[in-house]
């Protein structure tokens, strides 16, 4: 195509690539916490989505009610989960002009 400069855009599309992988590594050492059970139960994730953390006060510790622990651990990772998610999308929106690119979130 006359006029169109395919390099220029691969330049781009390498500048935006390094950019975001530059961002996720900063997102990486963020935290995010997720509570469940009156916060009874706190989960740590990272920015990447990795748990780093599980928090359980001893009330919640009773071998007669290992299903609601059960429960409150995985309602505390889910909502860890979804501020770092979200989190993440916001940041990495700030890098790309807020364009969705496919395949950078996990």
């Amino acid at each position: 195509m006359p006029g169109v400069d395919l390099n220029y855009f691969m330049r781009q599309a390498t500048k935006l690539t390094e950019k975001i992988e530059a961002r996720k590594k900063e997102l990486a050492l963020t935290t995010h916490e997720g509570r469940a059970g009156d916060g009874r139960v706190v989960v740590v994730v990272d920015g990447l989505q990795e748990v780093r953390s599980v928090t359980l006060s001893k009330e919640v510790v009773d071998p007669n009610e290992v299903a609601l622990l059960e429960d409150l651990v995985t309602a505390a990772v889910n909502a860890a989960l979804s501020t770092s998610r979200t989190h993440m999308q916001q940041e990495l929106a700030k890098v790309s002009g807020g364009i969705n690119l496919p395949g950078l979130l996990p």
